[in-house]
């Protein structure tokens, strides 16, 4: 059986993710150092770093482990990416030992200026992660999907005897504190976080092109990592083939036909789920989808401490309710035009 498959998700293998923050007193360039592993045959397997301009852009460093691809996009600053490079990611540790995480790494910017980061915990307390949606998307002018990163055993950094040697250009750069002086099990934190599992989805790029599919014995189609189910009438299920599956749910499934509906994101169970709205209309060889996911996070708290940070309310659970697609499909020349809007930036 043929069919069209005009839209889906793309997964990106980044499997390490911390975010060291500075905004309260940034350097003369930078307000905050992103440090990532990335770990499959499509990018290699190695160490990135984002840095954020205090101009609204990120600077992207590939280390030369990584397969480059220069034109690899970026949305998660609001106005997108300044430059991405390759230079060497040096001295890097990314781990946690007996409870105590070690962040370590260093490299030149585009200034030749050295950038040097040493943090590591070192009580013998004890910290309970959470599971966390990043709200990543919620600045990005003008994205390119929906950008879903969902965060395993994510948790703030220590202040109490943590280790902690940032400097960029030989100047001492001082994190920032945690937005709400509230401890965290009893313990006072950094704004900076990290998490040692990951899955990064954008859901629906807009640069995804129509293509006419052959459908298996069980009306499937798999394009690396990604599966799709069809029924009889349309598409049902999209579904991250991962240790941690990610399954997106159409309900009825989206027809080539006027119709409406709703969709859910669903990981597992411990990280909560995503809901929303869609809808379709055809005239003739044009089809028209809108789609939003207007219900939001519902999150599923561990603690105390994450009931009241990951609310309904919360920016966590509430950003991406502001998240519009829209998008024309012409069957006749097997063409889409589409684009999401994000109203947070309104």
């Amino acid at each position: 059986m043929k069919t069209i498959l005009s839209f889906g998700i793309k997964y990106t293998p980044m499997e390490k993710l911390a975010i060291i923050n500075f905004e309260k007193k940034p350097d003369s360039i930078y307000k905050g150092l992103e440090l990532q592993y990335l770990n499959s045959t499509a990018t290699g397997s190695g160490y990135r770093v984002l840095a954020y301009r205090n101009d609204g852009c990120v600077d992207m460093f590939d280390d030369p482990a990584l397969i480059f691809n220069p034109d690899e996009q970026c949305d998660v600053a609001e106005k997108g990416l300044n430059r991405h490079i390759q230079t060497k990611i040096e001295n890097v540790v990314f781990e946690k030992i007996k409870g105590c995480v070690e962040i370590s790494f260093d490299f030149v910017d585009l200034q030749n200026r050295p950038i040097h980061v040493l943090i590591k915990e070192q009580t013998k307390r004890n910290s309970t992660p959470m599971n966390l949606l990043a709200p990543i998307g919620v600045g990005s002018e003008k994205p390119s999907s929906l950008p879903v990163f969902f965060l395993y055993e994510f948790d703030f950094i220590r202040r109490r005897k943590t280790n902690v040697d940032i400097h960029i250009d030989n100047k001492k750069i001082t994190l920032d504190p945690f937005p709400v002086p509230t401890p965290m099990n009893g313990q006072l934190r950094y704004y900076s976080r990290y998490t040692l599992e990951s899955q990064i989805i954008d859901f629906l790029p807009h640069d995804m092109n129509v293509k006419e599919i052959e459908l298996d014995e069980q009306l499937q189609y798999t394009q690396g990592s990604v599966r799709y189910q069809f029924t009889q009438t349309g598409l049902s299920k999209m579904e991250l083939i991962h240790n941690k599956k990610v399954a997106v749910h159409f309900n009825p499934a989206i027809a080539p036909g006027n119709g409406s509906g709703e969709f859910s994101i669903r990981p597992p169970e411990e990280m909560g789920y995503i809901e929303g709205s869609y809808q379709v209309k055809r005239d003739g060889d044009i089809i028209d989808i809108s789609l939003c996911p207007d219900k939001g996070w519902t999150s599923a708290p561990n603690s105390i401490i994450t009931k009241m940070i990951l609310s309904p309310k919360s920016v966590f659970c509430s950003w991406l309710k502001k998240y519009q697609y829209a998008a024309s499909i012409d069957l006749s020349n097997k063409t889409v035009n589409a684009k999401w809007v994000n109203k947070n930036k309104r």
